[in-house]
């Protein structure tokens, strides 16, 4: 039986009625997405020293891109990409990467396990994220590095598009409404989550794609409008026609604009204060 107008309810998970891993188009939209962001988040991670034989640890690793390439960095050591489903990661074939089943609000790794976690579009999409960095945190070696990245929808509330303002209001308010998700204030805020880690060396990136009709982040987000839209018109943001109307805008020739961002944030963990420190002449 549906629950009433007076009843509460727990929120979906992302995945389930919310970006469905059954909508048609869903590896598509993931591997666009990937391809939007891959080429700034390995950027960042080329920049760090991270050994042939780090071990590595990938939450929420989508289609896999990200997994792979470290896995590649990391011959010698291990990668671990996780899902809440695998359906995406299945066919992924690496001698360094394994592929587990996991969520990261209720399911832990033991203390000290990894050299580098990272988790990307992942906690933005989850009501507890504000406690989720100290968590991920624990799981790192000391000198380990956590990378955490999510999209922010704050260009779009600037763009001189009525179009681009209006979707992206829509896209927050229905994700935060249907999901509990912050795609809004949660990334902005960054590099500020990790303040109460425990973490050393904190700093943050920025990156807005330029949307075009026929670019790849364009297409992206096309795609994740189009899979949006009927929890957009089930929660009152945009009617099917505003929306359909919408995505014809969006491929008009000539399009361009940004609409989000993603920010990246990062700390490391300090050296173990009881570690004995040798000095050499």
């Amino acid at each position: 039986m549906a629950n009433g107008p007076s009843e509460t309810h727990e929120l979906p998970s992302y995945g389930d009625e919310v970006f469905s891993f059954t909508y048609p188009a869903q590896t598509e939209r993931l591997d666009s997405l990937g391809d939007v962001c891959d080429p700034a988040t390995t950027a960042d991670l080329a920049r760090w020293d991270l050994s042939p034989g780090a071990h590595c640890l990938e939450i929420g690793a989508g289609t896999g891109s990200l997994a792979l390439w470290l896995a590649d960095r990391c011959p010698d050591g291990s990668v671990t990409a996780t899902d809440t489903d695998l359906r995406f990661l299945s066919g992924l074939d690496h001698p360094a990467l394994r592929v587990l089943q996991h969520d990261v609000r209720t399911q832990s790794f033991p203390p000290e396990s990894f050299d580098l976690v990272v988790a990307r579009s992942v906690l933005c999409h989850l009501p507890e994220r504000a406690a989720l960095p100290a968590r991920m945190a624990s799981w790192l070696k000391p000198g380990g590095r956590l990378y955490i990245e999510d999209p922010s929808f704050f260009p779009a509330a600037s763009s001189p598009d009525p179009v681009v303002r209006r979707l992206g209001e829509a896209v927050t308010t229905t994700l935060a409404r249907a999901l509990g998700s912050d795609v809004a204030a949660w990334a902005r805020s960054f590099p500020a989550p990790l303040n109460a880690s425990g973490l050393v060396g904190i700093g943050m990136r920025i990156h807005c794609p330029t949307l075009t009709a026929t670019n790849t982040a364009g297409r992206a987000w096309a795609l994740s409008i189009a899979d949006l839209l009927p929890t957009i018109e089930r929660e009152g943001a945009l009617t099917r026609d505003e929306g359909v109307a919408a995505l014809e805008h969006l491929a008009r020739p000539g399009f361009i604009d940004t609409a989000h961002a993603m920010i990246a944030m990062w700390g490391v963990r300090p050296p173990n204060p009881h570690t004995e420190v040798r000095h050499t002449g």
